[in-house]
C-alpha cells in the first residue's frame, strides 16, 4: 500500500493545478487525495506509529491540535473540522507517508531520483514556455478540464523579466517550480561528487536552469542558503565552540535590530533577501501591518479572518512562518520552527557517526531542508510546497539510528568483491520492509 501511495504522490506533485474538483469551498486535488489515503492508512497502523514515535511526532500532533483550537476559537466547530482536516492531510499525511515508506537509504535515493527524473523530462516545456511566452502545459490542462486556475497576472507583462516569461511548467506559480527544483539540487550535486557520471552533469544543469527560468528570488536564495549550510556542515564538528559562539552573537544581533531598528530584524531580512526591491518592500509592509493582528491575537491567531492593512495592500502573506503565527498563534509557529531545526541539528550533530555511503545523502537532506526553513521567511509554502515541506521532514526518519544504518551498510559492502561499492541503481543498501 505505501509503495503505491509514494508513487502516486510523486506523480501527483506534477499534475497541473487545473486538475481539481471543488467540493464547496474545498479544492480537491490529486495530491490531497493521495495524502488523505496515506493519513488514514497511518492511523489504521497507529500501533506502528507509536513504536516509531519520537519528539517530532509529538510536536506535529500538538501543532495540528493547536490549529484545531485556533479554528474553533476564531470560527466554529464545523469550520474547525473542515479546515483542520485539510491541514492534517497536508502535514501529518505527508509526514507519515514519508516516514512509513522511506525506511532505508535505498528508498530515500529512489524517491529523489523519481522527482529529479520527472523534472528533467519536463525541462523542455519550461524552456519553451519562457522563450515563446506560452504556458503550453496549462493551456492543454485547461482544454481537458475546463478549469482556468492560473492567476490572470501570470499572463501579463509583470511576469516577463529580461524578455523571458517566468516559467511555471506544471505548477501554479514560478516560485513553486523553482523551489521544488532547488529542493533536489543538493542531492544531485552530492550524488555527482560521490559517484561521478556524465549523465549526472545533465541533471545538475537541468535543475539549475529550471531555477533560473523562474527568475524568482526563492530558488536563488535556496542556493545561497544551501551553500552557507554546506560550510557549516563541513566545519561543524571541528569548530563547535566557534559555531555556538557565532550563533549566540547572531541571535543577540537580531534582538538588537528588532528592538532598536525602526524596521526590526525581520523587516530588514525580508527587504534585503529578495532580488526585486518592490517585492521586498511589499513583504516588509506585510510584516509591519500583520504585527498588529499578531500582538492582539498572540495565542490563537486570527485563523481565516482577514488581517488589518491599508486598502491598497493585497491580502496575501509572502512568508510561511509569518502566516503560521498570524493564523494560528505564536505557540504554533514556535513548535514547528523548533521541530524543523531540531531535526536538522539532530542529524548534523551525528553526521560524523554515519557510514560515508549514507553520510552524503543525509548531508543533502540537511542542505535542502535548512534552506527551505530559511526561505520560509520570504516565501509562503502554499499549494504543493506545504506538503513537500512535511514530506521532507519525514523523509529522513530512516537515519535516526546511526548504528543500524551503519550495520546495514557494512553487511551490504562485505558481500561485494574487493569491497567495491556499486555505482548504479545498486548504490544503496538492500531494501527491507
Amino acid at each position: 500500500m505505501p509503495s503505491i501511495l509514494i508513487i502516486l504522490f510523486v506523480l501527483s506533485i506534477f499534475v497541473p493545478v487545473e486538475f481539481h474538483y471543488m467540493a464547496g469551498s474545498l479544492r480537491i486535488e490529486p495530491y490531497r487525495i493521495v495524502l488523505a489515503i496515506a493519513l488514514v492508512y497511518s492511523l489504521l497502523n497507529f500501533k506502528r506509529l507509536l513504536e516509531q514515535a519520537d519528539l517530532l511526532d509529538i510536536l506535529l500532533f500538538t501543532l495540528v491540535g493547536l490549529t484545531f483550537t485556533s479554528f474553533v476559537y476564531n470560527h466554529n466547530l464545523q469550520k474547525a473540522f473542515e479546515s483542520t482536516g485539510i491541514y492534517a492531510i497536508e502535514t501529518l499525511g505527508a509526514f507519515y507517508l514519508a516516514k512509513l515508506w522511506i525506511t532505508t537509504p535505498k528508498r530515500f535515493y529512489n524517491v529523489h531520483i523519481g522527482f529529479i527524473s520527472i523534472l528533467v523530462l519536463l525541462f523542455g516545456f519550461g524552456v519553451y514556455e519562457s522563450f515563446y511566452h506560452h504556458r503550453i502545459l496549462h493551456e492543454w490542462a485547461k482544454m481537458i478540464t475546463g478549469n482556468d486556475s492560473l492567476d490572470y497576472r501570470l499572463y501579463t507583462h509583470y511576469y516577463v523579466r529580461l524578455g523571458i516569461l517566468r516559467a511555471t511548467n506544471v505548477f501554479s506559480h514560478p516560485i513553486l517550480y523553482g523551489t521544488i527544483a532547488a529542493l533536489f539540487f543538493p542531492f544531485m550535486v552530492l550524488l555527482t561528487l560521490f559517484t561521478f557520471k556524465k549523465r549526472y552533469l545533465i541533471s545538475n544543469f537541468v535543475l539549475f536552469s529550471s531555477m533560473m527560468l523562474t527568475l524568482s528570488s526563492a530558488p536563488l536564495l535556496s542556493l545561497i542558503f544551501q551553500g552557507m549550510s554546506a560550510i557549516v556542515v563541513k566545519f561543524w564538528h571541528g569548530s563547535q565552540r566557534f559555531w555556538f559562539a557565532f550563533s549566540f552573537i547572531g541571535i543577540a544581533g537580531a534582538m538588537f535590530l528588532q528592538i532598536f531598528s525602526n524596521r526590526g530584524f525581520f523587516g530588514i531580512l525580508v527587504s534585503y533577501l529578495t532580488f526585486n526591491p518592490i517585492t521586498g518592500y511589499y513583504r516588509m509592509l506585510q510584516w509591519k501591518y500583520s504585527m498588529h493582528d499578531i500582538n492582539d491575537n498572540l495565542l490563537f491567531g486570527i485563523a481565516h479572518h482577514d488581517w488589518h492593512r491599508p486598502a491598497w495592500l493585497t491580502e496575501s502573506i509572502d512568508s510561511f512562518w509569518l502566516l503560521l503565527v498570524l493564523q494560528h498563534g505564536i505557540i504554533a509557529g514556535a513548535i514547528l520552527f523548533f521541530a524543523s531545526f531540531y531535526a536538522v541539528f539532530y542529524f548534523l550533530n551525528r553526521l560524523h557517526l554515519y557510514h560515508s555511503y549514507a553520510r552524503w545523502m543525509i548531508t543533502s537532506w540537511i542542505l535542502a531542508f535548512t534552506a527551505m526553513i530559511l526561505i520560509g521567511f520570504t516565501v509562503d509554502f502554499y499549494g504543493k510546497l506545504q506538503p513537500m515541506f512535511f514530506f521532507f521532514l519525514g523523509a529522513i526518519a530512516w537515519a535516526r539510528f546511526p548504528d543500524i544504518v551503519n550495520k546495514n551498510m557494512d553487511d551490504f559492502t562485505e558481500k561485494n568483491q574487493l569491497g567495491a561499492y556499486p555505482r548504479t541503481n545498486k548504490l544503496l543498501v538492500k531494501d527491507e520492509t
